[in-house]
């Protein structure tokens, strides 16, 4: 099932080729009507206008989407937009998502406890932020939204009240000391039940902007460390598959350590802590495993 935010996303895209269609002549009435012809005007629009191959690969994915919605499964292959621009690479234009090195931020280089702690410096609700990002994974639109005392369920996080993405609720299990240390601190920080680890005396809007101010502040951005903010989620997701004796394949870990259904079901605990509902999604948090290759000998 696609959420509210995926289908959404896909109409506007949907909405703005049909119009650029019609304006090349196309008079598309039907979405069910849509072609290869239609997809290869589209894209040979795109790239002439500029458009990023970032943003044609997602106007592709959603229409890819589309044409698996009105039964044409087949219609947009990655042989058909080959043949389209055989000068570009053949995944030139394909969706990457499987991460094919660590995201997370020690494996990046990053001395997790020293940048929280000079997180501490600059803010102690940031910090305490951060430290909820990394020991459960929590997005940064939660960690704003986070309300300490009320998520607090014993042995659970209680995601709640439109906090995740696209309002889907999850329950992320306390299974480390760390995990209730962590969680204790930013209770402090929050003196009655209700109160927001965000910043109260600012808009929702305003936070989101100290935030990525703060971040700038301790040096974690794309430019400077090759790191984001989103790294911990990595982090988490890495440490939490670790904890239940599955080492990710960005850290070399191999198809064949355990066996598929253990394998399956740590990634599903995995999957499930962070909001989602495919054991595949964890590949895009700390890689594919993919299969190995027959070691065997021929006589």
């Amino acid at each position: 099932m696609a959420s509210i935010r995926t289908r959404q996303l896909t109409l506007d895209v949907v909405h703005s080729a049909c119009e650029r269609l019609w304006a090349m002549g196309y008079q598309l009435r039907d979405i069910r009507q849509l072609s290869r012809t239609h997809v290869q005007a589209l894209v040979r629009h795109w790239m002439a206008n500029g458009y990023s191959l970032k943003t044609i690969q997602n106007h592709i994915s959603r229409l890819r989407r589309v044409a698996e919605w009105i039964g044409k499964p087949e219609m947009i292959t990655h042989r058909f937009l080959q043949q389209l621009y055989p000068h570009l690479p053949a995944d030139a234009l394909s969706v990457k998502v499987d991460a094919t090195r660590s995201k997370s931020w020690s494996e990046r280089g990053i001395d997790v406890v020293a940048k929280i702690l000079q997180a501490d410096a600059l803010d102690l609700r940031f910090g305490a932020m951060l430290r909820l990002g990394v020991t459960f994974g929590l997005r940064r639109k939660e960690q704003l939204r986070a309300r300490p005392h009320l998520m607090d369920a014993g042995t659970l996080l209680l995601i709640r009240q439109n906090m995740a993405k696209s309002g889907k609720d999850r329950d992320v299990p306390i299974e480390h000391p760390f995990q209730r240390v962590c969680l204790e601190h930013a209770k402090r920080l929050c003196q009655s039940r209700d109160d927001f680890l965000g910043w109260p005396e600012r808009s929702y809007e305003q936070n989101v902007e100290r935030y990525k101010y703060l971040m700038k502040k301790i040096g974690i951005t794309g430019r400077d460390s090759d790191c984001v903010g989103h790294g911990l989620r990595a982090e988490y997701a890495e440490n939490i598959a670790l904890l239940h004796g599955l080492v990710p394949p960005v850290l070399g870990g191999r198809i064949s350590q355990i066996d598929e259904a253990s394998r399956l079901q740590i990634q599903n605990i995995v999957a499930r802590n962070m909001g989602h509902h495919r054991p595949e999604v964890t590949c895009a948090y700390y890689g594919q495993f993919r299969k190995e290759p027959d070691s065997g000998c021929g006589g």
